[in-house]
């Protein structure tokens, strides 16, 4: 299955019309404005080296957009570009995937930032993608983070908020994607971007609709079956089964595919019969009052990721 994809200059996009909301019953400035469906992201070049991911390939012909690895968490310049070759060729929305610069700890180690480390660290990683992805005809439409900091934008209104911001600096028409709920909205607001609630079909969440920890024994969902099921429930109904039973609703605008779930290929393609008018995202910026920085950020309960 291949795509074309034809992407127009940001000055171009200045006059385009809204597209009409999806029904959502949290309404915010920041919420993405979907024309149908869902969109259905993947992510790819997390290797490094010699080393590769098996089976990245394998989904990309049933998602719509796929976010590349920057270099800091995993990812180099060969990978990238072999990314970027792949997400031309299906027609793909191209997104960044940012993490705290940690090769050896695949982003996952607990690490802690400066305000002004953490916004250089963004910008220095989406100017290394958004500088290949010229010479490919690409531009950045969504910003999805990795690991510990994708962690920390669930719970910690103040982080991401740091990293919102700093997409708004660098394009303020780019889309941030995170886990689905207040925080993500806020951080959004206090920017003035598009935030993209994101789902798992691979992986548990509380009965407040946070994912659980990887240390919690259901964290990760083990059979196909199970990640199937998951996926059907939520997009029939926007819910999911919580780990005590309970049935939890999520906002969200797009679904995570990962392609390293068991069967990866076969949950794609069951993934993409179930949402056939699924969509890339695009946005369009909104303007916001001006926000004092010394603002106090509230610090919510951690949930995982």
């Amino acid at each position: 299955m291949r795509r074309t994809k034809h992407q127009r200059g940001r000055t171009n996009r200045e006059s385009l019309p809204a597209a009409p909301a999806v029904s959502v019953s949290q309404q915010s400035n920041a919420r993405i404005l979907l024309a149908s469906g869902v969109d259905i992201n993947t992510n790819i070049g997390e290797g490094f080296g010699p080393y590769r991911v098996d089976g990245e390939a394998d989904v990309l012909p049933f998602v719509t957009s796929a976010n590349v690895a920057c270099g800091a968490h995993s990812g180099d310049p060969v990978l990238m570009e072999a990314a970027l070759e792949s997400i031309r060729y299906y027609g793909l929305s191209l997104g960044a995937h940012i993490g705290y610069p940690d090769l050896a700890g695949f982003g996952r180690r607990e690490i802690h930032l400066s305000s002004a480390e953490l916004r250089a660290s963004v910008l220095y990683q989406l100017g290394a993608l958004s500088g290949l992805a010229r010479t490919f005809g690409l531009e950045i439409t969504q910003v999805r983070p990795h690991g510990f900091l994708y962690r920390q934008i669930s719970h910690d209104v103040r982080i991401a908020t740091i990293v919102a911001k700093a997409l708004a600096e660098y394009d303020r028409w780019l889309v941030m994607i995170g886990p689905a709920g207040n925080i993500l909205l806020q951080a959004g607001e206090r920017a003035g971007i598009r935030v993209a609630g994101e789902a798992w079909i691979d992986r548990g969440y509380d009965a407040q609709g946070n994912l659980l920890p990887h240390t919690h024994s259901r964290a990760v969902l083990k059979s196909a079956q199970d990640v199937v099921r998951q996926a059907n429930l939520l997009v029939r109904s926007g819910e999911v089964i919580a780990v005590d039973g309970t049935r939890v609703r999520l906002e969200f605008e797009t679904i995570h595919l990962h392609s390293r779930i068991v069967q990866a290929k076969l949950i794609a393609e069951e993934l993409r019969q179930l949402i056939p008018n699924a969509c890339s995202l695009t946005s369009e910026p909104f303007t916001i009052d001006n926000v004092e920085e010394n603002e106090e950020f509230p610090m919510l309960a951690y949930s995982g990721y």
